[in-house]
């Protein structure tokens, strides 16, 4: 849309965030993703611009979200704006006025501009604006530290998440501590932990965690916002068989042998290996080409898939989600006819953009297969009203994310939800996993009143030991 036509108007809840966002200088815009949180900030500045209260903002977002935030400026508001390219001499341009009232970086940006930032902030009032404030969950990387030094001399301190607690209530802390510098959930991640997190790895306090951290946030669900038709959830169930079965049974069978060789120190001292080499049991699940160059059969997943997309895609266009790369590549070559488009990591900023115009504007495109680490923010997919997951991690953020890119305003299609899950193995205790970290995670935000014991302390069934070692009777859950 031109900068000379009418910006569209603001929805009933729309116009609660922006009056929230002008009248707290410190606040988290914590509302389900889908429902415009960029367009209430937006307003709420340009209208603060305007009355002479701000002079602007400096919005911190994902790197391949600045070319999303540009337009939604360009949309919203009549104000001038300034992207910070990718590179040191790029990213100095946006410095070369500074009449502009949106400013607009990445996250990795902000280490190595932090003396030019720190100067953009006291050169006039402005807010400071983290979006996707998730991705400074972890109290110690470069990226949080840097952000947090930063916070001080903004006039205004801003959050945007629909998934503040991005896989366990830990996340809350550093978002918490960029609003109020430690007032409400501890001066520091160890007495946050202390007061909210026990010896066994669960949690304690959690009523009083919420009731703190809301305090600071507005959050709405789509269910009480819009007018949405509700997701449909459809699990398939997949048999492995021949050698992928015989692939995966060896890959599981060496990994039972060396856990039950470990000593249960050994086995916290091993996590990360453990970790890893389960995520290798998924992709096996997936496409055992991922790991065995010399597979050449159909995978079951890839059977299975062929018979969604055959009677999705004649009338609704669909997204493939799926967590590795190699396995983007692969589906990409095999549906020629459908014209897909890609998404992933490796891709620059152009090529992205080109795969969301191609795949939002032209209806021959009617495939979109994409990794949600890549795809999972910012962008708006309602063409497509099928997003199906061939695999998926443990990573909550990735999968939530990711299915409302089709699940949000604009829609007009019930959306269905379609996850492969491969019987008997990994894929089974992945998605226990997700569901119980949802679980925590929507009552830690206040869409659920309830949570059960067992979710609090995160204890799981033993169907991990199952698939691990399914010779064994797996024992009761507790």
């Amino acid at each position: 849309m031109s900068r000379g036509n009418r910006p569209p108007a603001s929805l009933p809840h729309q116009v609660t965030g922006t009056r929230f966002l002008r009248e707290n200088d410190r606040a988290a815009l914590f509302d389900e993703q889908g429902l415009g949180k960029s367009k209430q900030l937006i307003d709420a500045v340009s209208a603060d611009v305007a009355n002479g209260t701000l002079g602007g903002a400096l919005i911190i977002c994902p790197n391949g979200l600045k070319t999303n935030w540009a337009e939604e400026v360009e949309r919203f508001s009549a104000l001038p704006y300034a992207v910070f390219g990718s590179g040191r001499k790029a990213r100095s341009v946006a410095f070369r006025s500074l009449r502009a009232a949106f400013y607009i970086i990445n996250y990795e940006a902000v280490h190595s501009e932090l003396a030019s930032l720190r100067a953009l902030l006291r050169f006039k009032p402005m807010a400071l604006v983290l979006d996707e404030s998730h991705r400074i969950k972890t109290p110690d990387s470069k990226v949080t530290r840097a952000v947090l030094q930063l916070r001080t001399e903004a006039q205004r301190r801003y959050l945007l998440t629909g998934t503040p607690v991005a896989n366990k209530p830990d996340d809350l802390w550093s978002q918490a501590f960029f609003l109020d510098d430690g007032m409400a959930l501890g001066a520091t991640f160890e007495e946050f932990q202390r007061r909210y997190c026990t010896s066994g790895g669960g949690y304690q306090s959690i009523d009083e965690l919420r009731e703190r951290i809301m305090q600071l946030a507005l959050r709405r669900t789509k269910e009480e916002s819009l007018e949405l038709l509700p997701k449909q959830y459809h699990r398939v169930a997949v048999e492995l068989s021949g050698r992928q079965r015989l692939l995966y049974e060896q890959m599981r069978d060496e990994l039972a042998v060396w856990v039950r060789s470990l000593s249960g120190e050994e086995v916290q001292t091993h996590g990360d290996v453990i970790f890893t080499r389960m995520l290798r049991l998924a992709q096996i699940a997936s496409d055992p080409a991922l790991i065995d160059t010399g597979y050449d059969q159909v995978p079951a997943k890839f059977a299975a898939l062929d018979d969604l997309l055959a009677a999705y895609t004649a009338e609704r266009k669909v997204i493939v989600w799926s967590s590795f790369v190699g396995n983007i590549q692969s589906l990409a070559a095999r549906y020629p006819h459908l014209n897909p488009v890609t998404i992933y990591g490796e891709q620059d900023t152009v090529a992205r953009d080109h795969a969301v115009r191609a795949f939002r504007g032209d209806p021959g495109v009617r495939l979109l297969v994409a990794n949600p680490a890549a795809a999972r923010e910012g962008l708006t997919l309602t063409e497509a009203s099928v997003a199906i997951y061939l695999d998926r991690t443990f990573n909550l953020v990735d999968y939530l994310q990711s299915q409302d890119r089709i699940h949000r305003i604009s829609q007009t299609r019930e959306c269905d939800i379609v996850l492969l899950l491969a019987t008997q193995t990994i894929d089974e205790f992945i998605d226990f996993a997700l569901e119980q970290k949802h679980r925590l995670a929507r009552f830690t935000q206040k869409d659920a009143d309830h949570i059960d014991a067992d979710d609090l302390e995160l204890r799981k069934p033993d169907i991990l030991r199952a698939l691990l070692t399914p010779q064994q009777p797996a024992l009761p859950t507790r």
